[in-house]
């Protein structure tokens, strides 16, 4: 699809170019750019939407998304309320594959499995956790260095991304979907009332007058554009903040967590929390805190 154009300040001097970002929060447009986004997440947590994918994000996580993918870090409410000793913190690593006025680095025949890649890449994925210590270490080669030095730092961070490090995919969304600019400002829209309101007794009418379309208009628009309804995805957010919760230890009884995330009943949570999730709350809590041990 395509979203808010989002430009990358890349030049005819540089290949790769590095961007840290230490803010209050995350750019909170659904975006899109021509270059290939590897990103760090050093600081933050919330709502990852990439294509089609809906799923929360934390400190730690380290995500690749391909050329001109839509995506959104959108940080938790908390960092919206201007505390001045929470922040965001990421590093990104940006690049592209398709343009050889790049310094022509691409075109080189030792990269031909580094275009093959991004091309079955382009739905995005998440490097698994038990392989971010050594891609931690390369990415911070890459930010430091210049020049040559950072050329090399990166084909290590794209050796290890490539041959050592296992890839969960995020969007499973056809190539080549697109909307006008129009279309996913109004995609923005419709996201980012969901993820302000979720914990709400909300409805499709409330979602699609946000909009100013109507019901039925909105289904089909956003079915078309997301391959799932809007319930689903409300759905989703809705679960993906009660397993932060549980992830994070959270005392709350699952009733209580149930209806702080905008199920009407327990029973219809744990019906959607096992759909979403293949387990139960308790279950998923248990084996979240076993893998912190």
């Amino acid at each position: 699809m395509k979203a808010l154009p989002f430009k990358i300040p890349v030049t005819t001097r540089e290949s790769v170019v590095v961007e840290e970002d230490i803010q209050p929060h995350f750019y909170t447009y659904l975006h899109q750019h021509e270059e290939v986004q590897l990103t760090w997440i050093l600081k933050g947590e919330g709502t990852l939407l990439a294509g089609n994918y809906t799923g929360n994000f934390g400190s730690g996580d380290i995500y690749w998304f391909g050329p001109n993918q839509p995506h959104v870090f959108r940080c938790d409410s908390v960092y919206f309320q201007n505390k001045s000793w929470l922040k965001a913190q990421s590093i990104s690593v940006f690049f592209r594959v398709d343009d050889p006025s790049q310094g022509g680095l691409l075109s080189l025949p030792e990269l031909e499995s580094l275009r093959k890649f991004a091309v079955r890449s382009q739905g995005g994925f998440r490097i698994d956790p038990e392989h971010y210590v050594e891609l931690t270490e390369a990415f911070l080669k890459v930010r430091v260095q210049h020049g040559l030095a950072r050329l090399t730092a990166f084909m290590q961070l794209i050796d290890q991304v490539l041959n050592h490090s296992k890839h969960i995919p995020l969007s499973d969304e056809p190539i080549g979907m697109q909307m006008s600019e129009k279309e996913g400002s109004r995609m923005h829209s419709i996201f980012d009332y969901t993820l302000k309101n979720f914990h709400k007794d909300i409805s499709v009418t409330d979602a699609s007058n946000v909009v100013h379309m109507t019901p039925e208009a909105f289904c089909r628009f956003f079915k078309k554009h997301t391959r799932k309804t809007y319930v689903t995805f409300l759905n989703e957010i809705r679960i993906e903040n009660a397993c932060r919760k549980l992830k994070n230890g959270d005392d709350k009884l699952v009733a209580e967590i149930a209806y702080s995330c905008g199920f009407g009943n327990v029973s219809h949570f744990n019906r959607v929390f096992r759909k979403v999730t293949g387990k139960t709350p308790k279950a998923y809590q248990q084996a979240q805190l076993a893998r912190m041990k």
